[in-house]
């Protein structure tokens, strides 16, 4: 377990600084640039788009692994100013609004992982870790777009025409950035899924007389229904309502797009009473649910360029580890470059994180796929039985209604519990132990070695042989 995981402290730091250009200005950006920063490397991060379109907007839900980290950066007190502490999930059918029953997290779990379960807003999140990085001495350009990427000689060529050059490039510009295009040698955009999301926020006045269990615990309100679904739940100080839905895909759209639907077209299907109030929302940004085949490799054969975020494991949109994925990366990467001593050792320490972020976010991404589709069930028999399974739940009093219910999603809570209990941190620092010192060592030994062949090498030393003539008359 890392020090920084049971103790307050400065992080390790280098011996070998190092310059880092980060191209994309989002989370994952301003993550990697804070935790670089914690432990004495230099970054510089490169943003296309101006601060304000950057910082976004809608809900954000932070899971315990990914406040945890926050923690550890000594950020608690400004996530305690801008997020609220959830505990509950209340579960209803999207068309009539019947109760399905609730999921209370257990305390001794949440405890367990060291973090909490907090509800944010996706700007507030972005100007905590901006303004910490820019604290720390991170750098943030804003409009400087990134059209071209030269791994060999770490150089990035902005729109302008400057050009920049860095030790190590890290590439945070999302599934449709130029990184992610650099490293697999082409643009690849994924596959429909036939799901969209659409985000937006209410007044809370708006919805508290009909939806009273927002307001328990701060809860997460989540609505199944046929191929739809919503998520809905408070953030700033309980004042507005985040809202998720999620529903028939027959268009196109990312994030970063202008706020463009009215809810109230999104919402046909919602229960009646919850419906009449949803021409008060703002208008929704529209996200596509698109599937990324996994990219084999996230460090480019030619250089010192490697992919974290979106950029190397994109996540179904509005989905929890979405964002604690990226926070992640970020804190993997610099946990391995403090220990960085050599410019040798770059290469290895950026192939260490793909070959610890890989599974780890392979796994998260499945379990999230899964979540959604689950939620957008299609009316029929696995419907069915997951509903019933939940009243009967609910009946006999249970708070944890999605607890020992058959197959899959037994099978998904039991990962959600393995995916809050993980400490990225610490993984990052037995990596060092378990291979990194060993490996460090070797090459010690073997330089030792090469410099004790080097004293004894005579293949180099040549013999002169005089002969003395002999005088016969002795």
């Amino acid at each position: 377990m890392s020090a920084e995981s049971t103790k307050s402290g400065p992080p390790l730091q280098t011996s070998h600084a190092l310059d880092f250009l980060i191209v994309g200005g989002g989370i994952a950006g301003l993550a990697a640039a804070t935790a670089l920063r914690r432990v004495g490397h230099n970054a510089l991060v490169l943003e296309k788009g101006e601060r304000a379109s950057v910082r976004g907007s809608g809900g954000v839900r932070l899971p315990p692994n990914l406040t945890k980290i926050l923690f550890h950066w000594g950020l608690k007190p400004a996530l305690m100013q801008k997020a609220l502490v959830s505990h509950t999930m209340t579960f209803m059918r999207y068309e009539s609004g019947d109760y399905l029953g609730e999921h209370v997290w257990d305390t001794g779990i949440l405890k367990e992982t060291r973090g909490d379960y907090m509800l944010c807003t996706h700007d507030d999140l972005h100007d905590i870790l901006y303004d910490r990085a820019t604290e720390l001495g991170a750098q943030v350009r804003y409009g400087a777009n990134v059209v071209d990427i030269d791994v060999e000689n770490r150089e990035v060529t902005l729109e302008n025409g400057e050009k920049l050059v860095g030790d190590v490039l890290v590439g945070a510009d999302g599934e449709y950035g130029v990184s992610r295009a650099t490293v697999v040698g082409q643009s690849i955009n994924g596959h429909p899924t036939g799901v969209v999301m659409y985000d937006t926020v209410i007044s809370s006045d708006d919805l508290k007389e009909h939806v009273q269990s927002l307001w328990k615990d701060n809860a997460i309100f989540t609505a199944f229904g046929h191929r739809h679904a919503l998520l809905a739940y408070p953030i700033h100080d309980t004042d507005e309502i985040a809202l998720q839905f999620y529903g028939p895909d027959n268009a196109t759209g990312n994030y970063g797009d202008e706020p463009s639907v009215d809810v109230p077209e999104i919402a046909e299907e919602l229960d009646v009473r919850l419906r009449l109030h949803m021409k008060k929302a703002r208008k929704a940004i529209r996200v596509s649910v698109r599937a990324h085949d996994d990219i084999e490799d996230w460090v480019s054969d030619d250089g010192p360029l490697v992919v974290i975020g979106e950029a190397a494991h994109p996540f179904p949109p509005g989905t929890i580890q979405a964002t604690a994925m990226a926070v992640e990366d970020g804190a993997v990467l610099a946990k391995l470059f403090s220990h960085l001593s050599e410019n040798r050792q770059i290469q290895d320490f950026l192939y260490a994180f793909q070959e610890l972020r890989q599974a780890r976010t392979r796994a998260a991404r499945a379990g999230e796929f899964g979540n959604v589709f689950y939620m957008t069930l299609e009316d029929g028999e696995e419907s069915r039985t997951r509903d019933s399974g939940m009243r009967a739940k609910a009946a006999e009093g249970a708070h944890n209604v999605l607890e020992g219910l058959a197959g899959d999603v037994s099978r998904l809570w039991d990962q959600i519990r393995t995916i809050f209990g993980y400490d990225c941190e610490d993984e990052a620092d037995d990596w060092w132990v378990q291979w990194g010192v060993l490996r460090e060592r070797a090459i010690e030994r073997d330089t030792e070695d090469q410099a004790a062949s080097a004293l004894l090498d005579f293949s180099g030393l040549t013999m002169q042989v005089t002969e003395t003539a002999t005088d016969e008359s002795e």
